[in-house]
This record gives structure tokens, C-alpha cells and sequence, in this order.
């Protein structure tokens, strides 16, 4: 599910912790927006979540469409 990032220096936080951050202060339910209320929503392990968030790992494709539709943006849009 992790797939670590080619370049030799740590790259900064993903948009995928804005966008989710983003999701949690508009939400009515903000727990839902936690990295393991994402990590469910999206099928994927809460370790992934937070490898992706720190840029520390790219999603796979898969999770790419996932991530994309369960925080409502485009792929293009989670900057991968």
C-alpha cells in the first residue's frame, strides 16, 4: 500500500493533509476526518495515511482515485 517516494530528500507535507484538515473543520462530525477516519473511508492502512500526509510515500493509483473522490477534488488536485 505504501510506495516510498524515488528522491533522496524527505519531501515537505502532502496536500493531502490540507485537504483533510480542510474537511475537518467543515465538518459537523469532525472525527470522521481523522487519519484513521480516512484511512477508512479510503481502504487503506492508517500507517499509509500518515506516510502520505508527511511525504514520505506516494499512494498507488488506486488510492490516488480514492483519495481524490473521498475529499472531492480531482487527482491532479492531490499534487502526486
Amino acid at each position: 500500500m505504501v510506495q516510498n517516494r524515488k528522491s533522496k530528500a524527505r519531501s515537505q507535507q502532502s496536500r493531502i493533509l490540507e485537504l483533510r484538515a480542510q474537511r475537518q473543520a467543515g465538518a459537523t462530525n469532525p472525527s470522521e476526518w481523522t487519519q484513521v477516519g480516512l484511512a477508512q473511508k479510503v481502504g487503506a492502512s492508517v500507517r499509509s495515511v500518515k506516510a502520505w500526509e508527511a511525504g514520505d510515500a506516494v499512494p498507488r493509483p488506486f488510492y490516488r482515485r480514492r483519495l481524490a473522490k473521498v475529499l472531492g477534488v480531482s487527482i491532479t488536485d492531490l499534487g502526486f
